[in-house]
């Protein structure tokens, strides 16, 4: 089966494979290695497409991974008022690929250096490398947070101000393990719960009233 690869995986994933194959001729074991990281590459960049079937009024995940808190916080940087927040941790294992999760424009984007942290911590989503965007959307306004963790690096955004968006669209990716935060105007009815996994560009995770 063809599994589809993100683009910044292949400098992860052709050396390995090269260099595993050339390490066959010396060493089963070494070239074994090797292949057996780029299999894991592969699996890690993989970028399947997702057809998010919803509504105007419907958000849907910005990410695979599990929720891993909701809550209302103070967003300074987009907002400027207290909101309401979902957080959803990717492990390893999870596909990398951010959907966009609404239908609208581009409004705001702030990439912001910063600390590799445990993205489980719940001061992560401040202090680690992070890139906020904005989204008008629906007569409203929502944004999500890519925010790196102890492992990732590099955070990849594909879209920029004044794009429009499709719910479910590719917009980024963040490399190895990591999490997304989306933000909500307080009215916005919560459709999901604390430890549900949830599938980026399907997944409704929240609706507005």
């Amino acid at each position: 089966m063809k599994i589809p690869i993100a683009k910044e995986g292949y400098p992860y994933l052709v050396p390995a494979l090269m260099v595993g194959v050339i390490l066959l001729l010396f060493s089963s074991l070494y070239g074994s290695i090797l292949l057996v990281l780029a299999a894991g590459f592969a699996l890690f960049f993989r970028s399947p497409a997702r057809v998010a079937r919803v509504v105007d009024s419907e958000v849907v995940a910005p990410a695979d991974g599990r929720v891993m808190q909701v809550d209302e916080v103070m967003e300074n940087s987009y907002f400027g008022q207290t909101v309401r927040r979902i957080s959803i941790f990717l492990s390893i294992f999870d596909v990398h690929m951010n959907y966009a999760p609404v239908s609208g424009t581009v409004d705001y984007m702030h990439y912001r250096r910063g600390s590799f942290r445990n993205a489980m911590n719940n001061i992560a989503s401040v202090t680690n490398e992070n890139n906020t965007i904005g989204i008008k959307w629906n007569g409203t306004t929502m944004a999500i947070r890519q925010i790196a963790g102890m492992i990732a690096r590099r955070i990849v955004c594909r879209c920029t101000v004044g794009d429009t968006i499709r719910a479910g669209e590719m917009i980024g990716m963040i490399k190895f393990s990591s999490r997304v935060d989306i933000f909500l105007p307080l009215e916005a009815k919560i459709t999901v719960r604390n430890g549900q996994k949830v599938r980026g560009g399907e997944t409704v995770i929240a609706r507005m009233e």
